[in-house]
């Protein structure tokens, strides 16, 4: 898990997650008005305007934290990630399982995109183009160019029932992230014997 958060936060999963994300500036309600490339284009710059803020004011971490997750909160689902990410294991966990790990499965990505946006707030951030999978399914193409290299990624946003768009995966320079939160998942699942409460309590654990 280590790891994984690592090369996350490094390499701008403050884009996001990321991230990562309706951080917009504009009412949450706004949101199921924007399109997926809108959404898209208004998550950079709110993150970095938070970052901005933090360096500034010397934002306490926790506060900054609590500032990043309200921001995502509007679009990202996490409870759909958090599903994908424990696979065949999600129809067994209880629902208390469930909404277990979806805490601390979002503590994570929240804590992880905080941390690696904060070195990015003068970034360049550019839309490259949006492919329409289906109707509901949108890949929005983003590019960001940091200290001379260029970070690619593909945003998965998925219309939702009531009209939103929600923010379901990223492939960053290539690496899936939900398959490989998927892959960290299994290897604990098999590290702990098939034991979800303890899969749940060790996802943290390095991170």
């Amino acid at each position: 898990m280590k790891y994984l958060l690592t090369k996350v936060s490094g390499v701008v999963f403050g884009l996001t997650m990321l991230l990562s994300t309706s951080v917009m500036a504009q009412a949450p309600a706004a949101a199921a008005t924007q399109s997926p490339q809108v959404i898209v284009e208004s998550v950079a710059q709110k993150l970095f305007d938070l970052v901005k803020v933090k360096n500034a004011e010397k934002t306490a971490d926790d506060a900054y934290y609590a500032q990043v997750e309200g921001a995502l909160n509007d679009v990202v689902n996490f409870p759909f990630i958090a599903a994908s990410v424990m696979g065949k294991a999600y129809k067994k966990a209880s629902p208390a399982q469930r909404q277990e790990f979806q805490k601390v499965f979002k503590d994570g990505m929240v804590k992880s995109l905080a941390k690696g946006v904060l070195g990015y707030a003068d970034s360049k951030v550019t839309i490259a183009g949006v492919t329409q999978v289906n109707p509901t399914r949108h890949i929005v193409k983003q590019e960001v160019a940091i200290e001379g290299a260029t970070h690619k990624l593909d945003y998965t946003m998925r219309k939702e029932k009531i009209g939103d768009w929600k923010l379901i995966n990223v492939v960053l320079n290539g690496v899936n992230l939900g398959q490989s939160f998927s892959g960290q998942f299994k290897a604990s699942m098999k590290k702990h014997n098939n034991n979800i409460d303890k899969v749940i309590a060790d996802w943290l654990a390095d991170a």
